[in-house]
C-alpha cells in the first residue's frame, strides 16, 4: 500500500478503535444503550456489544493494515481493506441517523453536538481512502 493510504488507513483505524474501547466505560456505556433504544434498534442489550466489538475489530484490522499490511497477500489485504472501509461507512450512516433522530438529545452525542459533523467527516475520509487506494493500484 502507498504511504498516503497507510497513513489514512491508520487514522481511520484509530478513530474507530478508541471509541469502541471507550464504550465499555461510563458515560459512553450508558450512552450507547440509550442511542440504540432511542432509535428503536432491536435487542439493545445485545446490539451494544455488537457495536463495541465491531468498532474494536474494524479499528484493529485497519491499524494492522496500516503497520503490517504489506506482509499479507494482495488478495487478503484488499479484502480486509474494503471490508473495513465499507463497515465504517455502514457504522457512520447509522451514526448520522442517530444524530438526526428526534428522540436522541444532544447531551447523549459526542461533544453534545446534534449536527452529524463527525460521522460525515469519517465517511468523507473513507471515500478519500478508497479513492487513494484505487488510484495507487491503477
Amino acid at each position: 500500500m502507498k504511504k498516503s493510504v497507510r497513513i489514512l488507513t491508520g487514522i481511520l483505524g484509530f478513530i474507530i478503535f478508541v471509541p469502541g474501547l471507550a464504550k465499555f466505560r461510563e458515560p459512553f456505556k450508558t450512552f450507547i444503550y440509550k442511542h440504540l433504544t432511542g432509535i428503536g434498534f432491536p435487542l439493545p442489550n445485545v446490539m451494544q456489544y455488537v457495536v463495541k466489538f465491531s468498532e474494536i475489530g474494524v479499528g484493529l484490522a485497519l491499524l494492522f493494515l496500516a503497520f503490517k499490511g504489506n506482509s499479507l497477500s494482495k488478495n487478503l489485504r484488499e479484502k480486509i481493506f474494503y471490508l473495513g472501509n465499507l463497515t465504517i461507512i455502514i457504522m457512520m450512516v447509522v451514526a448520522v441517523y442517530t444524530h438526526l433522530h428526534p428522540d436522541i438529545p444532544a447531551d447523549l452525542l459526542p461533544l453534545e453536538f446534534k449536527p452529524p459533523v463527525m460521522p460525515i467527516s469519517y465517511i468523507v475520509l473513507v471515500f478519500l481512502n478508497l479513492y487513494l487506494y484505487k488510484k495507487s493500484n491503477s
